[in-house]
C-alpha cells in the first residue's frame, strides 16, 4: 500500500460487521454464508445459529470452517416448534448483547416464527440498526388457514413489517406473501436460498459409478426421481399412484425415492406389485450421493400440496432435469417455465399428475427439456443472486464503500 494511503481509502481495511442470524447450519445455507465471506470482503461477517449447539450431530456432512465465523450460544439453544420456551429469553440477550459488542451494522434474520427472534425485531428497530428479514414464506399457503389463524397471522405479520427495516423474500410468491397480509413501503431485495451449483451440474464420476452399482441403475433405463423427506405434506403418495396408473404406457422408465420419513413403510406398501421392481427406495443420502443419484435420471417429479420454496427444484434444474412440479411450490414458480423445461401441475391430482408425466416420458419431449433448464437458471440466477441482494441492501442503507 502507498505511504500516503490511509485506512479511509481502503474499505478493506475497515469492514462493515454484518450478522446472518438463522436457526442451524445446513449446507445451502453454509455455502451462503461462504460466498458472502468469500465475495463481499467489504463484510465481516458474524453467522449467529439460534438453534444449534457447535457439537450438535447433524445429518449432513459438512464443513464450517472459521471464514464464516459461526457463532454458537450452547447453553441457550433453542428447540425446534416452540415460540415460547424457557430460554427464549436469555438467547435473546446474548445475542443481543453479541452484536452490541461486535457493533453490528446490519443484521439479515431468516425467520420471525419464535420469541427470541420477534424480540431482536424490536431490539434492532430501537437501537437503529436495520434488520432486514429473510423468510421462505409462499403467498400459496395462505388458504390453508382457517379465519382465526388467518386474522391472528395477519396482525403478527404487519407488527412485524412495521418494525423491521426490509424484506428479503425468496422470490415472486414471498412478494406477494407479505402484500397480501400488508400494503408497506419496506425495501425489499430477492434473497433465494441456492445449493452450491457446482455439486449439482457436476457430480464426481466415480461416485455416479458407485450409486449406479449400488441401486443397479441400468443405463438402458430412464427414470424419474422425487427427493425429500417422506411425510404427509409432500404427497409422495399421489406419486406413486400417478406413476401406477402411467407405467404400463411407460415401460423404459423407473421411479426412484429418495428420502427418509414416517410414511415409508406405508409408500412401500402402496406399490401394486407387479410395479416394485420399478421402484426405488435409496433412504437418506449426502448432498454428494444425491447429486449423483439426479445424474443417472431425468426428470424431478415433486407433488407438494404446499412448499415454501423447495430447494430441491435448484439442485434439479443445476443438474439438468426437466422438473414437474404442483404449481403451489415457491421454487416452482421461479425455476420451471411451463412447457419449456417443465410442467407445473395442480396438487393432489394423481390423474392429472400421472398425464403430466406421460407427456415429459414420451416422444422426446424429456431431452429438450433437460436442456432447457441450464437456460432457466441462468436467467434466474441473474435476476435474484443473494449476493446481489445483500449488496443492493448495503447501498439502500447507505454501508456501502466501495
Amino acid at each position: 500500500m502507498n505511504a500516503a494511503t490511509t485506512d479511509a481509502d481502503n474499505p478493506m481495511a475497515n469492514p462493515i460487521d454484518f450478522a446472518l442470524i438463522s436457526n442451524q447450519p445446513t449446507p445451502y445455507r453454509v455455502h451462503l454464508l461462504q460466498r458472502i465471506a468469500a465475495e463481499m470482503p467489504l463484510l465481516r461477517l458474524h453467522s449467529i445459529f439460534t438453534h444449534a449447539m457447535a457439537q450438535t450431530q447433524s445429518p449432513w456432512q459438512m464443513q464450517i470452517n472459521d471464514s464464516i465465523r459461526p457463532v454458537f450460544f450452547e447453553n441457550e439453544h433453542l428447540s425446534f416448534g416452540k415460540w415460547y420456551q424457557k430460554q427464549s429469553l436469555r438467547a435473546y440477550r446474548r445475542i443481543r448483547d453479541y452484536l452490541i459488542q461486535n457493533n453490528v451494522k446490519l443484521i439479515v434474520q431468516m425467520g420471525y416464527a419464535d420469541l427470541t427472534a420477534m424480540l431482536l425485531i424490536r431490539w434492532a428497530k430501537r437501537a437503529g440498526i436495520p434488520l432486514l428479514l429473510n423468510v421462505d414464506s409462499n403467498v400459496f399457503s395462505e388458504g390453508r388457514l382457517n379465519p382465526i389463524k388467518r386474522l391472528v397471522k395477519q396482525a403478527m405479520i404487519r407488527r412485524v413489517t412495521r418494525q423491521v427495516a426490509g424484506l428479503m423474500p425468496m422470490g415472486t410468491c414471498g412478494l406477494a406473501y407479505f402484500r397480501s397480509y400488508i400494503d408497506h413501503d419496506k425495501p425489499e431485495f430477492l434473497f433465494p436460498y441456492e445449493p452450491d451449483y457446482r455439486v449439482w451440474s457436476s457430480p464426481d464420476p466415480d461416485r455416479i459409478q458407485t450409486i449406479r452399482e449400488q441401486f443397479d441403475f441400468s443405463p438402458q433405463r430412464q427414470r424419474m426421481v422425487y427427493c425429500g423427506r417422506l411425510v404427509q405434506v409432500k404427497r409422495v403418495d399421489v406419486l406413486i399412484d400417478a406413476f401406477a396408473q402411467i407405467a404400463a404406457d411407460c415401460p423404459d422408465w423407473d421411479l426412484v425415492i429418495i428420502g427418509e420419513g414416517e410414511l415409508r413403510q406405508s409408500l412401500a406398501a402402496r406399490i401394486p406389485e407387479p410395479l416394485r421392481h420399478r421402484v426405488i427406495f435409496t433412504e437418506f443420502l449426502q448432498v454428494p450421493d444425491i447429486a449423483a443419484c439426479f445424474a443417472c435420471c431425468d426428470v424431478l417429479v415433486h407433488p407438494s400440496e404446499y412448499e415454501p420454496w423447495a430447494l430441491v427444484i435448484n439442485e434439479a434444474v443445476a443438474a439438468g432435469l426437466a422438473v414437474i412440479s404442483s404449481n403451489v411450490v415457491g421454487a416452482s414458480r421461479e425455476l420451471v417455465r411451463h412447457q419449456i423445461n417443465g410442467l407445473l401441475v395442480p396438487p393432489r391430482d394423481p390423474l392429472v399428475l400421472g398425464r403430466a408425466i406421460q407427456a415429459v416420458t414420451q416422444n422426446g419431449r424429456c431431452n429438450d427439456m433437460k436442456q432447457a433448464s441450464a437456460r432457466v437458471l441462468r436467467e434466474w440466477r441473474q435476476t435474484a443472486d443473494p449476493i446481489d441482494g445483500l449488496r443492493h441492501a448495503l447501498e439502500f442503507f447507505n454501508l456501502n464503500r466501495d
